[in-house]
């Protein structure tokens, strides 16, 4: 019968840095202690810390800038990056466009339902905000960009951590799609789907105000499927990887 499996030394040492990085004790932008002082308080050998940089960089969570002005600073955890990693096995998976989108609505649709359920007249105020159309906006991508915010504010105000940061990945890969969408399409195009958007984004914040918790979930997914139905009719691309090639 073996033993429990001993953490070699540069496990050890960037869990301990991960973990003051990931609880805030080492900010985005530090400077990393000096390797003098790191070899000391961690008790390792030259090697095996620089070994232990290594994966931390690896893991974007920390910045080596080389050379006489050099050094190691703090980055913190982004679902930008997450999310490139993440296209990158959905690639790897053959996974489709289609794919992206339904993950959306079994991700986003519970979002939406919470919200309907729990919120408070602050959070609906809010939410009536981020559903007010500016009518004075006439750039497509501009445009996009209020509806991926409205979609983000519905995750963040469903309260749920977990959901948000896979919600977030998601919508990351579904943004480079519909941006590809826009640049594929004339713009006279947009108009409809924009105001479709609107339409949708407005009865959903009726929906959270009375509470109905069942009709926004479904209409969210209907929401969803429409712009994926748009983005397929429009030619978009078919695969994950044809979104970034």
């Amino acid at each position: 019968m073996t033993g429990p499996t001993v953490p070699k030394a540069a496990e050890v040492a960037v869990a301990t840095l991960r973990r003051r990085i990931i609880l805030g004790l080492l900010a985005e932008g530090d400077a990393l202690p000096s390797e003098d002082d790191l070899l000391v308080e961690l008790g390792v050998s030259k090697p095996t810390l620089r070994q232990a940089i290594r994966i931390l960089e690896s893991e974007s969570l920390v910045t080596v800038r080389r050379g006489a002005h050099g050094g190691i600073q703090v980055s913190v955890p982004r679902v930008e990056t997450a999310a490139g990693y993440a296209a990158t096995v959905l690639e790897y998976r053959g996974a489709t466009t289609a794919d992206l989108f339904e993950a959306a609505v079994a991700l986003e649709g519970p979002c939406a339902a919470m919200l309907a359920r729990r919120r408070t007249p602050e959070q609906l105020e809010q939410l009536r905000k981020a559903a007010t159309p500016d009518t004075g906006v006439v750039d497509s991508r501009l445009l996009l960009q209020r509806e991926n915010d409205f979609h983000r504010v519905v995750i963040e105000l469903a309260g749920n951590a977990t959901l948000q940061v896979l919600c977030a990945i998601v919508r990351e890969i579904i943004d480079a799609a519909t941006s590809r969408y826009l640049t594929g399409t004339r713009s006279e195009v947009h108009g409809p789907a924009v105001a479709a958007g609107a339409r949708a984004h407005s009865r959903f914040v009726d929906l959270v105000a009375s509470r109905d918790a069942e009709e926004a979930e479904a209409l969210w997914g209907r929401h969803i499927r429409a712009t994926a139905a748009r983005v397929r009719d429009a030619g978009g691309a078919d695969r994950v990887i044809d979104i970034f090639g």
